[in-house]
């Protein structure tokens, strides 16, 4: 991720997930949100969001409380 319109794109497919509060940071290529999802069911989502987006990819899902 170089730029805000990626950035942009990886936040609203988030979103377009039911994910909430997301927040997308290109500098460090973090992305935090929150969910009422369990981790399993979390990891599935992600992949889904990142197979449709396929320039780019997530690892290191991380529960912070």
């Amino acid at each position: 991720m170089h730029c805000n319109g990626c950035k942009n794109l990886i936040q609203m497919s988030l979103e377009d997930e039911s994910l909430q509060n997301v927040s997308v940071n290109p500098e460090t290529g973090y992305a935090n949100f929150n969910t009422d999802l369990s981790e399993e069911d979390t990891a599935k989502v992600l992949e889904k969001v990142f197979a449709e987006l396929s320039d780019y990819s997530y690892s290191n899902l991380e529960k912070v409380d």
